[in-house]
């Protein structure tokens, strides 16, 4: 499989609306987009949440108006995974999908040649962190005893393997804000992926590049496309820039390769691009934990 990883649109139903009064999602998601056109062949898009910011119909509708047709046009699968800013029956109600499993949002999505991606919904209403109940997993394990392709058990991969796309990273997050909202329950989903053929985990949530493991499968998350965020030189603050990313996964014989371009933000409408698009300070970050962690 090759795969476009995509995440972090959040998109309003309003068309004025900015991200922190600033930024122009839709026009961000369209230029990064655009940067892409010469990808010619693609076999799967993974949008992994936060498609929205305001959880509305028309945001929803909006993302797959934009989506769809580049989809097509490079014939490859769509698959969205809800986030925390996402509102799953929205979604669930406004845009028709194909076989779901314990919730709105788990689901498992084929993609044409044998591979597939299971999508999980880690959103929490009303909160940041992600969290995925005890149904979930036991259906995740049952929809993971058997290989994409329908070859035999024990982590066959030769039919592509399955893709496992969830919002919040099963990583710890890299700054304290991040570390607040992060997944909870990592060795209960460890446990269930252990011995399985998902070849990696596709994840969004933190704005910023990031690989890791669990239970010995790659974790890629991706830079978001509203924003990147900056998890090494900000300090004791959390700071976002004015650009947007975007990853090639490619499912090759061995590990996964994965490279990731970043961009200048094309929905960006601040004359001086270089200053942070937000930029909290240690309170603004408990704060924030406080009202949105567990």
């Amino acid at each position: 499989m090759r795969i476009l990883h995509l995440s972090d649109t959040h998109l309003y139903g309003d068309p004025a609306a900015r991200h922190y009064d600033r930024i122009d999602t839709t026009a961000a998601l369209r230029g990064l987009l655009a940067r892409f056109d010469a990808v010619t062949v693609l076999d799967a898009i993974v949008h992994t949440g936060d498609a929205s910011e305001d959880g509305t119909p028309e945001s929803y509708r909006l993302l797959h108006e934009i989506l769809e047709p580049f989809a097509a046009e490079k014939g490859a699968t769509l698959a969205v995974v809800m986030g925390n800013h996402d509102v799953s029956a929205t979604y669930g109600e406004t845009i028709a999908l194909g076989a779901r499993g314990t919730t709105v949002q788990d689901r498992v999505v084929e993609v044409p040649g044998g591979g597939r991606i299971v999508v999980l919904d880690s959103s929490v209403p009303g909160a940041g962190y992600g969290h995925l109940e005890p149904e979930q997993l036991t259906w995740l394990a049952e929809v993971l005893a058997e290989p994409a392709g329908g070859g035999p058990a024990g982590g066959d991969r030769s039919n592509g393997g399955t893709v496992l796309a969830i919002h919040h990273p099963p990583l710890v997050g890299a700054t304290k804000l991040l570390r607040g909202l992060d997944l909870d329950g990592l060795d209960e989903l460890a446990g269930v992926l252990e011995g399985t053929d998902v070849r990696i985990v596709l994840s969004g949530h933190y704005h910023h590049e990031m690989t890791g493991a669990i239970a010995g499968i790659p974790v890629h998350v991706v830079p978001g496309i509203t924003n990147v965020v900056d998890p090494v030189t900000a300090g004791d603050h959390e700071q976002s820039r004015a650009q947007s990313g975007a990853s090639l996964v490619e499912l090759v014989q061995g590990a996964p390769r994965v490279v990731t371009s970043v961009f200048p933000n094309a929905g960006d409408t601040r004359e001086d691009a270089e200053a942070p698009v937000y930029d909290f300070g240690p309170e603004q970050v408990t704060a924030i934990v406080e009202a949105a962690g567990r």
